[in-house]
């Protein structure tokens, strides 16, 4: 679960190039738009989520931004878990 944090508050601090960096060592090729996007997502957090994990409704959103991708990106926040 920590990994998970760490990804979603990572979007917060670091430049788009440092979270494509951090996605590919994960197996995620995110483009910069992408990263952008879920950014937005990311901006919306909120502490419970430690508690809850990230709501589904913002995993859907999320699987709109990735389309195809998405399943990949579960799969990594499935296994941090």
């Amino acid at each position: 679960m920590n990994q998970i944090i760490e990804f979603w508050e990572s979007l917060l601090s670091k430049s788009d190039i440092e979270i494509r960096k951090m996605a590919k060592q994960y197996g995620m090729d995110l483009t910069i738009e992408e990263i952008q996007k879920l950014r937005s997502l990311a901006q919306k957090a909120n502490i419970t989520w430690l508690v809850t994990g990230i709501p589904e409704r913002v995993l859907k959103e999320a699987e709109k931004i990735l389309g195809s991708k998405y399943k990949k990106y579960k799969k990594m926040l499935d296994e941090w878990r």
